[in-house]
Formats: C-alpha cells, structure tokens, sequence
C-alpha cells in the first residue's frame, strides 16, 4: 500500500508498505438488479489477469427504486481503498463511500474499488518490481468493461482521484466511456511535482541540502529512464530499486496531453487544495474538446469540507457539490 508524507500527496505515493489485507469474497462477475427500497452496496470481483487468477474486487452501489441508471467507476487516490481510507489513518475519511451514497442518492450508480495491491486487492500484486503504471490503466479497462456490461447501466464515467485522475484520462483512451471526471488532478508530468515536492520539503527543512541534492540526481536519472543501483539509505522509501521500475513507467507521462480527447471532461478541484494550485485545472482544461471545470468551495485536496476552527483529525464531510456537479454534468450529456 501507498501511503502519505508530511511533504504532500505526490511524496507519498514512493512509501510503499504491505497491503492492507481482507479475507477474500466469493466473486460476482455479474449482478441482476431489482428495484428495493434500500440501494444495495454488492460486492464485484473481476480477474486481475495474474497467473495466480488474483481478484480485484469493489463495491457496486445501485440506487434504490430505479431499474437504468447512469454509472460511475470510481477510481481511488494512492494509497486509499476502496472506501477512502488508509491503513495508518486514525480517522477514517470514507471519501469514496460517501461519495457513491451521494451519488445513489441521485440515481447514479457506481463501483468503488480496491486498486491492485490494496485491500481485497492485495494479492493481485505478487512482487513490487513488477508493478507498472500501466497495470492500473489496464485495470480501469477491466472494470469500465464490467459495467458496461451490467444491465440497466447506460452512461459510464470514470472518476479519478489525486494519482488516479492521469489513470482516469488514459484508461478512457482504451475504452469509450461517456465522461471523464478528473478531481484534484496534477497538470505536471510526476518528474515535475515529485521536483516541485522535494524543493518544498529542503525549503521547509524536512531534507538536508545533501540529501536534497542526492534526491535531485536520482530523479533526473530515473526520468531519463535509467535505474539506479544503490540509492542512500535515507532515500530507500522513496527510491529503493524495487519501485523505481514503477517510477519509470510514470514520471513523463503528461495529463494534459493524456486528456487530448472527444470524451466529455469535468475537472473538479476544491477551492482549500493547498497540493495543487488553480494554474492546474486551468491547464488541463486546454485539451478537451468539452471540458467544464468546477471550483468545488471550501473543500481540500480530499474534497472534505473542514471549517475554520476544525482539526485536521477530525472527521469532515465530503462537499456536497461533488456529487451534484457530477449530476448535473452527465445529466447534460446526450449519450445513447
């Protein structure tokens, strides 16, 4: 699992620790949807494509009373399950679960899931050294395909959160969908944030000049596409070798130009996200034929609300403009 530093969402992805595990659920390649008067949260597994026949698994939340529906696969930011959360965190966010409620709510469905290595996810990654930005376009695929194959569904979107809006963009350049919903998505190739993140803890202090210099050079070089053999030991959480292969495959892949498409976009960005700055709804927004962008007010880099005199370890609500901007978004689409 992927999680947090003190020096912002773009350093945590490198800190990779065993995945968080959960006891394995039969799987269900399929559902049959009745109306209920409840919405109903199943559990989904598709073949993770391992030799081991591994599971990625989900939740698929339908909405109550309602037999067609528009869908959303909700793609989690590094680190996070399928419900939001990570191992470590005290305070449980549930970003993407309350996100799909709200969405059901409003009588669109949705599949939250585990990415690769992640919860019930855990053992579709055998070896870290293995693992390529890629698998997690390529898993997109799988599950976009899997709903788009459910009946009742019509419209799929896929949202991407944090890392996994790039995924988001790409994974719809395999696969039609009918939006791409990108929240709190970086503009910059990963080279250039990782940078930008590294100056920033050297300049709060979190790094000395020395080993600030050494993670400038190890990065050019794996941005050249060069391993490095034996990085400093106080690097290895974020260099050792068994990620660097992961890095390669990642650090020049540009958003902006992974969004030169057709496929209607909304790009959504609270207002509060002190990791990214209003240049990068801005220059995402320059690629798509049909882009809406929507400054979500008051909300972080999570899409949570935190008032003025609340702490950071208390649990905030998910801004309810999140889930009505979607609405209203695939709402204005004509899709057959």
């Amino acid at each position: 699992m992927i999680r947090r530093l003190a020096a912002g969402a773009a350093l945590s992805v490198l800190l990779m620790a065993p995945a968080v595990r959960a006891a394995d659920a039969p799987p269900v390649s399929g559902v049959t949807v009745t109306a209920k008067a409840e919405p109903e949260d199943a559990t989904v597994a598709v073949d993770s494509g391992n030799d081991d026949h591994a599971f990625l698994y989900g939740s698929f939340l339908r909405p109550a009373n309602k037999n067609n529906y528009s869908a959303v696969l909700i793609l989690p930011e590094a680190g996070a399950d399928r419900n939001g959360n990570a191992a470590d965190q005290e305070v449980k966010p549930d970003t993407y679960r309350e996100l799909a409620e709200a969405l059901a709510a409003k009588g669109i469905a949705s599949v939250r899931i585990d990415k690769r290595g992640v919860g019930q996810s855990a053992k579709a990654i055998a070896r870290e050294d293995d693992l390529r930005f890629d698998a997690y376009v390529d898993d997109a695929v799988t599950w976009i395909r899997f709903l788009q194959a459910q009946p009742h569904v019509g419209c799929v979107a896929v949202f991407g959160h944090s890392e996994s809006a790039l995924v988001a963009a790409l994974a719809a350049k395999k696969v039609k969908v009918c939006a791409i919903i990108e929240a709190a998505g970086a503009s910059r190739p990963f080279a250039a944030v990782l940078a930008g993140q590294l100056k920033i803890a050297f300049d709060a202090g979190r790094m000395t000049k020395e080993d600030y210099d050494q993670a400038v050079r190890i990065l050019d070089q794996l941005t050249a596409g060069k391993p490095v053999a034996d990085p400093p030991k106080k690097l290895e959480p974020l260099f050792r070798k068994s990620v660097q292969p992961y890095l390669i495959s990642w650090l020049n892949l540009n958003p902006v130009d992974a969004l030169k498409t057709n496929t209607p976009v909304l790009i959504l960005q609270g207002s509060s996200d002190v990791e990214l700055n209003s240049d990068d709804p801005r220059r995402l927004s320059t690629s798509p034929k049909n882009v809406r962008v929507v400054m979500v007010s008051g909300a972080d880099h999570d899409l949570k609300i935190r008032a003025a005199d609340s702490k950071a370890d208390q649990q905030r609500p998910l801004s309810p403009q999140v889930a009505s901007s979607i609405q209203t978004f695939l709402d204005s689409l004509r899709w057959p």
